[in-house]
């Protein structure tokens, strides 16, 4: 997972940013150096604390990546791309719905799971 986020992250970060130059090192070593740090670092926490380090996800927990994902490519969309506010909004309310529907529906996530307090 690590190694696919860098590969798409990064390729599209050397694109848009003027002062970093595009080469080999760039687009294909900077993926791989990501790879191994957060790898490692994982691996690390893990020996030290012998924890398993598992996430169940939860309805909170689906509502803050969308958070973490959907506000930044709503406003990339708006700003950058052009397209109208409320077919942004609608898209991305549509997209989290049509998921939260299917998850509940595939069982990945059970709400009478959630922690209280």
């Amino acid at each position: 997972m690590w190694f696919g986020l860098g590969l798409v992250g990064w390729p599209v970060l050397v694109d848009e940013v003027a002062w970093l130059e595009q080469n080999l090192f760039t687009v294909f070593g900077l993926p791989v150096v990501t790879w191994a740090v957060l790898t490692a670092g994982m691996v690390g926490i893990r020996t030290v604390s012998g924890a398993e380090l598992q996430h169940q996800l939860t309805f909170s927990g689906f509502l803050l990546w969308w958070v973490i994902l959907g506000v930044p490519s709503a406003v990339y969309f708006v700003a950058v791309e052009g397209y109208t506010p409320l077919l942004v909004i609608a898209g991305e309310v549509g997209i989290a719905a049509a998921t939260v529907a299917w998850c509940l529906y595939a069982g990945v996530f059970d709400l009478s799971a959630e922690p209280t307090g």
